[in-house]
């Protein structure tokens, strides 16, 4: 049997070389990148643990910003690890199963982070436009079933994508110039592609992507016609406070995402360690930001953080008092 069956028929290892072009100076990214991951890590949990523990913020806009936390928490822990390890300590042998995992998490994490954002311009459209009706329209059994038809949606997306990187043949040296295990830089170490493993990924932005771009801007574009309607500037304010750390992560994510597309069609006349570096930037920069724009912009999850910081100071300077005694 050839090398090239037998890599698509048994375990194998993939060796993530890291930023090509920058190996040797590549370790000085390490602490950036520990500073956005002890934030983003921190910060999703206190955002995502204030929520469940607020009683005053169990309302459907703050379940859904918990969701997002979780989600961007999970990004953290599935892509951080390895990135890190390789910035430190160098190129890194990855089993093919694990990779293709990582792969998985990522693809997955983004359409989830898509869907969530969806289902928040839905429940503002709701509450700006409709808002005598809204505690019955957006229910926790709406929440419930919304993101479990949303979840079984981007699974069936994105299951595809790892299996199609599976099934191609690997031969010879199978190293993946990158930090983590991106779709497109595994697959170009295949012996032969299809042009399903080649154009996949275009498909899930046009039948994922663009549909829910589209969703929430038509839902944004009622709450702007809507808002401009109100004559009460004290409404107005209301209306534009409630909708601005949504419309701030909403320009963070999408941005982003264009910026790195846009760079990408640029690829060729770019340094070689670009796409690496800005496809690792698309997925732990949102997730990190996400939660602080959420604590900042939102008047309520910063109140019962404040509240929350003052009553540990409170216990800690009790406990230092009673050591003094």
């Amino acid at each position: 049997m050839s090398s090239s069956n037998d890599s698509s028929l048994h375990d194998f290892e993939f060796i993530l070389m890291g930023l090509p072009g920058l190996q040797n100076v590549q370790h000085w990214l390490c602490f950036p990148f520990v500073i956005v991951f002890l934030v983003g890590l921190f910060a999703n949990l206190v955002i995502s643990s204030i929520i469940v523990t607020e009683q005053c913020l169990h309302e459907p806009m703050y379940y859904f910003i918990a969701v997002l936390s979780v989600i961007d928490l999970t990004a953290c822990l599935s892509l951080m690890p390895i990135v890190l390890l390789i910035l430190s300590f160098g190129s890194q042998s990855v089993p093919s199963d694990v990779c293709f995992l990582q792969m998985f998490c990522a693809s997955f994490i983004g359409v989830m982070q898509s869907s969530v954002l969806v289902l928040m311009a839905y429940d503002r459209y709701i509450a700006v436009c409709k808002p005598l009706r809204y505690s019955t329209i957006v229910t926790n059994t709406f929440i419930v079933k919304s993101l479990l038809m949303f979840t079984v949606r981007n699974i069936c997306a994105v299951i595809p994508i790892p299996v199609l990187a599976k099934l191609l043949p690997y031969c010879g040296k199978k190293s993946v110039y990158n930090i983590h295990c991106d779709y497109l830089a595994v697959i170009n170490m295949s012996c032969a592609r299809t042009a399903m493993s080649e154009n996949f990924l275009f498909i899930i932005f046009s039948l994922i992507g663009l549909p829910d771009a589209g969703l929430i801007g038509l839902s944004y574009y009622r709450i702007v016609r809507v808002t401009l309607k109100l004559k009460s500037k004290e409404a107005l304010e209301k209306a534009f406070s409630t909708c601005s750390s949504h419309i701030s992560v909403l320009a963070l994510v999408y941005l982003s995402g264009l910026l790195a597309s846009i760079l990408s069609l640029f690829e060729n006349n770019m340094p070689p360690y670009m796409h690496p570096l800005l496809s690792v930037i698309y997925l732990i920069i949102p997730p990190t930001l996400n939660p602080v724009i959420y604590g900042v912009k939102s008047q309520k999850i910063w109140g019962a953080i404040l509240k929350h910081f003052t009553t540990i100071m409170s216990i800690l300077k009790g406990n230092k008092q009673t050591v003094h005694l």
